[in-house]
């Protein structure tokens, strides 16, 4: 959408009219396109930044295992480390997206559940589903007929980030039926290789709190107390983390109200350098008792990280000039959640079959050789992501529209928007 217009969506009133929403798009409006850029860009970038930190831990040895450290392999550990971090990105942009923008609506209109149901459903299994198949898939083919580096039987030995599991333990019936209904890290582990979903499990579970306490908030009549009651008893049946990272999520709420309000905004170079001190100083901490094994200096860790996240996306409204390629910031981040879904799998059985079929040894050194290895195992990892997003991701409206007709619900008549799905 070209900047200055505005992204009108019709939606039912209360009384049952149809009411317009508009979210403005004029330089001194609600809400600028500069910040739907700065979305984009942080959704596909936070993708390739857990892409890479899993490859480089199955690619390339641990930091302490490097031989004649250098200045280089330094910088390149530390910018190959981030996965963490993105996900901390993902948390805000979340929080933004389907807890900011629902709020708003549901303030005006009163509370959808139903709606937001359809929305969310569709938006996390027409992805989910297919990646819970087809990584199982590599998973069994690679533990049949490309074992010969016991990655599926003997994953320790790797040190690869997310998995602390034995993946051929987690590739039953039962974790894949855990994993449908989001119950990894919870009841069961991630299925098999795809170690990426305990996050996923995270985001769920804030939809759902979300959802039951919005409707209390902006609802009316005795519903209110059962949508209170049902946050309440969803979150004291979740883990004491899993509710405590929340407020990360919570923080993307925070900045949507703030970047739609006229409140003081930082200029854009304080924004984001702060984000990028935040970021450096989180990463660096890894490996630090303080933070590693401690809950709270872990949540403090992540949660400031969030905030100066979301402060550099509110200072990106100010931005004197659009963002640049802002066109190609948004295809990429169109199938930055497959990228997620889809990634690790691929790359172990990558990594499997080239051993088993090439002799192609890892991890290695971050020698020229290692770190070729490296890239070549993300861009095929990319280059499949983005052909499951074709048959996956690309057809959410439609799943939606086909869910909505095979339960009876009316979808609402929404025009093309430039704000980004979450």
């Amino acid at each position: 959408m070209p900047r200055g217009q505005r992204s009108s969506q019709p939606i039912a009133s209360p009384k049952g009219r149809t009411a317009v929403l508009c979210i403005d798009l004029q330089p001194g409006g609600t809400m600028k396109e500069n910040v739907l850029t700065f979305m984009d860009l942080s959704r596909w970038a936070a993708a390739l930044l857990v892409v890479v930190n899993h490859a480089r831990s199955l690619i390339l040895v641990d930091f302490g295992g490097v031989q004649n450290k250098s200045v280089f392999s330094k910088v390149l550990y530390l910018a190959t480390g981030l996965g963490h971090e993105a996900v901390v990105i993902f948390f805000v942009i979340s929080g933004f997206l389907v807890g900011g923008l629902t709020l708003e609506r549901w303030q005006f209109r009163g509370p959808d559940i139903r709606t937001y149901a359809s929305a969310r459903v569709s938006r996390i299994y027409t992805t989910l589903i297919p990646a819970l198949i087809i990584g199982a898939a590599l998973d069994f083919i690679g533990l049949r007929w490309f074992n010969s580096s016991t990655i599926y039987t003997s994953v320790s030995q790797y040190h690869i980030a997310s998995i602390n599991y034995t993946i051929v333990s987690a590739m039953t019936l039962p974790t894949f039926i855990g994993n449908l209904f989001m119950m990894q890290g919870t009841l069961t582990q991630p299925l098999g290789s795809n170690g990426a979903l305990w996050s996923l499990a995270y985001e769920w579970w804030y939809y759902c709190i979300f959802a039951c306490t919005a409707a209390a908030m902006t609802g009316s009549g005795n519903k209110r107390f059962a949508y209170l009651m049902a946050a309440l008893l969803i979150a004291m049946l979740l883990p004491a983390k899993l509710v405590l990272w929340g407020l990360i999520w919570v923080v993307g709420i925070v900045t949507h109200r703030w970047i739609k309000s006229t409140a003081w905004r930082p200029a854009p170079i304080v924004g984001i350098g702060c984000f990028i001190a935040a970021l450096t100083a989180s990463r660096l901490s890894h490996n630090v008792a303080a933070f590693e094994t401690n809950l709270p200096g872990s949540f403090l860790r992540d949660f400031v990280l969030g905030i100066c996240y979301a402060t550099a996306l509110a200072s990106s409204s100010r931005l004197s000039r659009p963002m640049r390629f802002a066109r190609w910031h948004q295809e990429l981040a169109r199938f930055s959640y497959t990228t997620y879904l889809f990634h690790l799998p691929a790359l172990l059985f990558i990594c499997a079959a080239a051993y088993q079929v090439a002799g192609l040894p890892f991890p290695q050194q971050p020698h020229l050789a290692g770190i070729g290895y490296l890239l070549g195992a993300i861009l095929l990892a990319y280059a499949y992501c983005l052909a499951m997003s074709t048959v996956t991701e690309r057809y959410t409206s439609n799943v939606r529209q086909r869910l909505d007709a095979l339960v009876g619900w009316a979808s609402p008549r929404i025009r093309p928007s430039r704000a980004p799905e979450a």
